[in-house]
């Protein structure tokens, strides 16, 4: 008698984020996404992909988690203070395990290095909208008048997303307050 799927796509897909989150895309096998999910392995094989749940995870993790993140801080209104505030809040995170392994989405640019063009377009996209979120905060600190080079707002945004991948490094070898110094010190050079 065949299994009946009582879990819906959404559920799953909330599930195999937490696994790929903190094994990888390449670290996980059906096998183990399919006991992850309490599925048989052959809606793996002909059902849900692990491909189209990975995709899944990635959609999931950036509506569950960075858009959220992110809308707060293009909400803000204290400029700098309110990437320091990010960053902080970020190191809270990965220190507290609210994100279970760096993030998400830097762990796939690094596991993936442009594997899949799906997948590259998704994290495209995702740190385009980084960027730009750290844009929109530039241009408030310009307009209170803690920039004293506005011209450079585009490189200041690229700088800080390269930020963000230190972060996804540092957080594992270095203390709290050691990570809000280099924070600190990072937007120093925006000033």
């Amino acid at each position: 008698m065949p299994q009946v799927l009582n879990q819906s796509y959404d559920q799953l897909v909330e599930k195999a984020q937490a696994l790929f989150w903190t094994q990888g895309f390449k670290g996980v096998n059906a096998k183990e996404l399919a006991i992850h999910l309490d599925v048989s392995t052959s809606v793996i094989y002909n059902k849900f992909t692990k491909d189209m749940l990975f995709m899944g995870a990635l959609g999931y993790y950036t509506s569950n988690y960075s858009d959220p993140f992110l809308k707060q801080l293009r909400e803000t209104t204290e400029g700098l203070d309110s990437l320091k505030d990010f960053f902080y809040s970020l190191i809270d995170a990965l220190l507290d395990k609210t994100f279970p392994k760096s993030c998400l989405m830097v762990n796939t640019v690094v596991e993936m290095r442009n594997a899949n063009q799906e997948i590259t377009d998704v994290y495209q996209r995702y740190f385009t909208t980084l960027t730009n979120s750290y844009k929109v905060v530039l241009d408030k600190a310009i307009g209170l008048g803690q920039i004293k080079y506005p011209e450079k707002k585009d490189s200041y945004a690229e700088f800080l997303l390269g930020v963000i991948f230190s972060m996804s490094i540092l957080y594992k070898i270095h203390p709290k307050e050691e990570l809000r110094a280099f924070i600190d010190e990072q937007l120093s050079f925006i000033e």
